[in-house]
């Protein structure tokens, strides 16, 4: 990458030299006769890296770099001198200075490899400030969203609500949609869907057990997990966000670790849309996730450990491909206390037919399940539709 560099030293042939080598290397050269000129020369230049002088007349090399250090902390400074003695550069190390190469001039090689160290840490440095100050913005906002529940649950219930998802989402052609009919007590339901990269995306229903405060803890505890696999796969390449089973693996590990006394049950899909196949997992989701190609509706996931309740437990990964015509819905288990059949078989076929269609979102669901009612539920219904919107 072209970047932008500033030589300071007083004496001219050294600068020319050293610009022609920087320039030869593919970078911007900039030179600067002096202390007081290569401070000038940085506010307008904004170099990138600074190749400085020790010993100038006037503002020498040492309160360059002090200045530098204390100015622009994230700016690489490398010292070229004229001088080897160990002591200088153990000084010069010690102002703010990131390196050291001595004259004569160094070799090309050994010019570009301290430019690269120089500047590859500064990026590295860069990138864990970005995370760091990531992290700790996710930290305050949790440790406000676990006051907040601790201190009211009405609060606890809007805290929830605003870690929702936009209640449709189109993502690489496929619509993404979540309808939530809450009960009277503060419950642990809870969707969510993402894009992960330009070809994939992920979205999950997971039910908490319990109610009150320390479900709705474990929702906030759940969307901050996921929160950090997608960091830690946009910025270190960590790929156990496309690996349901693994993803459940490391919740329930979290969660088990945590000693929280709670559970739950998750059902995690990751879409790709490039390879026309959906890759899930299900840690104990019931009712089973129901799939539509067009002509018939079957039930996917089948019978598998919640997450959370014992240390150790594995999940594994399922594939479907992804039919021109498709469709897929999600259920809570409170939506079984709502329907007005007498028996689970009952409830499931009722289920089917109501999923038998590809061009309803989740609120068409609730509609044709009849839950828009004016008295709550004993206990949270939630719903996560994704439907294909175009043909292959």
């Amino acid at each position: 990458m072209r970047r932008r560099i500033l030589i300071i030293d007083d004496d001219p042939i050294v600068r020319r030299v050293l610009a022609a080598q920087v320039e030869a290397l593919g970078h911007a050269a900039e030179a600067a006769p002096d202390g007081v000129s290569g401070l000038d020369a940085c506010k307008r230049f904004q170099p990138d890296l600074v190749l400085c002088d020790l010993y100038m007349p006037g503002l020498d090399g040492y309160g360059v770099i002090a200045r530098l250090a204390h100015d622009h902390p994230e700016l690489p400074v490398i010292v070229v001198s004229g001088v080897g003695d160990i002591a200088d550069a153990v000084r010069a190390l010690r102002h703010g200075a990131w390196d050291y190469v001595t004259k004569p001039l160094p070799e090309p090689a050994v010019l570009a490899h301290a430019i690269d160290g120089a500047v590859e840490r500064a990026r590295l440095r860069a990138e864990n400030q970005r995370v760091r100050e990531h992290l700790e913005t996710a930290n305050r906002q949790l440790e406000a969203s676990l006051r907040a529940l601790e201190d009211d649950e009405n609060a606890g219930r809007h805290i929830q609500f605003t870690l929702l998802p936009r209640e449709r989402l189109v993502i690489d052609g496929y619509e993404c949609s979540w309808h939530l009919v809450t009960s009277a007590i503060l419950s642990g339901d809870f969707v969510d869907y993402f894009a992960i990269d330009e070809r994939r995306f992920g979205f999950y229903i997971a039910d908490v057990s319990g109610h009150g405060v320390s479900s709705a803890f474990v929702t906030v505890l759940l969307k901050s997990q996921m929160a950090r696999l997608a960091e830690r796969h946009r910025l270190y390449g960590d790929d156990t966000l496309l690996d349901p089973a693994a993803t459940l693996a490391h919740l329930n590990r979290e969660i088990v670790e945590g000693r929280h006394g709670k559970y739950l049950t998750m059902f995690y899909g990751v879409v790709d849309s490039a390879a026309g196949e959906l890759t899930y997992a299900n840690g104990g989701q019931f009712p089973f996730p129901l799939a539509f190609d067009g002509s018939e509706v079957r039930e996917i996931g089948g019978k598998s450990p919640p997450v959370g309740l014992f240390r150790g437990r594995s999940w594994r990964n399922q594939r479907l491909p992804l039919t021109p015509v498709f469709a897929l819905s999600m259920f809570s288990d409170g939506i079984l206390e709502t329907l007005p059949e007498p028996d689970l078989t009952s409830k499931r076929d009722h289920l089917r037919a109501c999923a038998s269609h590809a061009d309803t979102d989740a609120h068409g669901i609730a509609d044709a399940l009849h839950l828009v009612t004016d008295r709550a539920p004993p206990d949270d219904v939630s719903i996560l539709a994704l439907r294909r919107l175009e043909p292959a």
